[in-house]
């Protein structure tokens, strides 16, 4: 009646449903034996012992909750303690990192804002009329200002040692 191949059967069962306690017992070997397993390691085991993977986000639940219970694995309360300790040291470094980035990124926006002003006030400066004149014109008073502030110590340094007698008025 219908056209069947002479050969071996090649058919599968249909939804083949691998149970939890399967996925389970095959995730603890694995664990067993290598110490860390890939979620994608366990569904190639599971397709070669049962022929099936699973689901892929049933299979990596139950392989999260495996590992999970191999890593919680009780440990003596010294190396608990440290690594409560490094925890909170590894917080306090990121918190510390944060808070320098930011005074850093405030310093930055600090300078820049001073800069420009400087720059904006400096602009200003030149643009006044008889700007180079007026600096000219004040450098020279204090320049003829440090040379008479030179001659009356000069002359009074004299008047002490007694050199030099007091002009007559």
């Amino acid at each position: 009646m219908f056209p069947f191949s002479a050969g071996p059967c090649t058919l599968r069962a249909m939804n083949c449903r691998l149970t939890e306690h399967r996925i389970r017992s095959t995730c603890r070997e694995l664990l067993a034996c290598n110490g860390r397993v890939s979620g994608r390691a366990l569904r190639r085991e599971l397709r070669a012992r049962y022929g099936a993977v699973g689901k892929a986000a049933r299979v990596f639940e139950i392989w999260r909750e495996e590992s999970a219970a191999i890593q919680a694995t009780p440990v003596s309360p010294d190396v608990a303690e440290m690594a409560a300790r490094l925890i909170t040291a590894e917080k306090a470094a990121v918190e510390n990192k944060a808070r320098a980035e930011l005074a850093e990124l405030r310093e930055q926006a600090h300078q820049q804002k001073w800069a420009m002003e400087i720059d904006r006030l400096r602009v200003e400066l030149h643009r006044q009329p008889k700007y180079a004149a007026e600096i000219r014109q004040l450098q020279d008073q204090v320049f003829r200002l440090t040379a008479d502030l030179h001659a009356t110590r000069l002359m009074l340094s004299r008047r002490e040692q007694g050199r030099d007698p007091a002009p007559e008025a």
